[in-house]
């Protein structure tokens, strides 16, 4: 699977997933403390977006981490048009999940011992950012 092949998946995936979960993009971007924009460009299938933000989706989606690595790294198993959003999940422990965060927003990542060096640097810097906004 080539780069655009696995960016086009993937946001057919989240978008799917969205949908199913009845979340509006805004919903799905303050569920996961991403910007609106880094939804829509995953969705688009047309760029990257930092694996910090695929992390947040991922969470906020019931997803198990590094799932949306794996199909960008073309590891998935599967040939694009055969993944689905149950393969993005674990268990079936993380579908149920996946219906309570639909109800209930997702703080963002909060415990640096969960992010890698370069997953924090980039949080640290996107929250930066966000207060330079304000």
């Amino acid at each position: 699977m080539d780069e655009l092949e696995a960016l086009q998946t993937i946001g057919r995936l989240i978008k799917e997933e969205r949908l199913a979960q009845g979340l509006s993009q805004v919903q799905l971007a303050k569920q996961a403390g991403t910007a609106i924009k880094t939804v829509r460009t995953l969705e688009s299938g047309t760029r990257r977006t930092q694996e910090i933000n695929q992390r947040k989706l991922e969470h906020a989606l019931g997803w198990r981490a590094g799932s949306v690595s794996e199909v960008l790294r073309g590891k998935s198993g599967f040939a694009p048009d055969q993944i689905t959003p149950d393969d993005m999940r674990t268990s079936e422990d993380s579908r149920q999940s996946a219906n309570l965060r639909a109800a209930a927003p997702v703080a963002p990542i909060a415990r640096a011992a969960h992010l890698s060096d370069e997953e924090l640097l980039a949080e640290l810097t996107y929250r930066m950012m966000e207060r330079n906004r304000a």
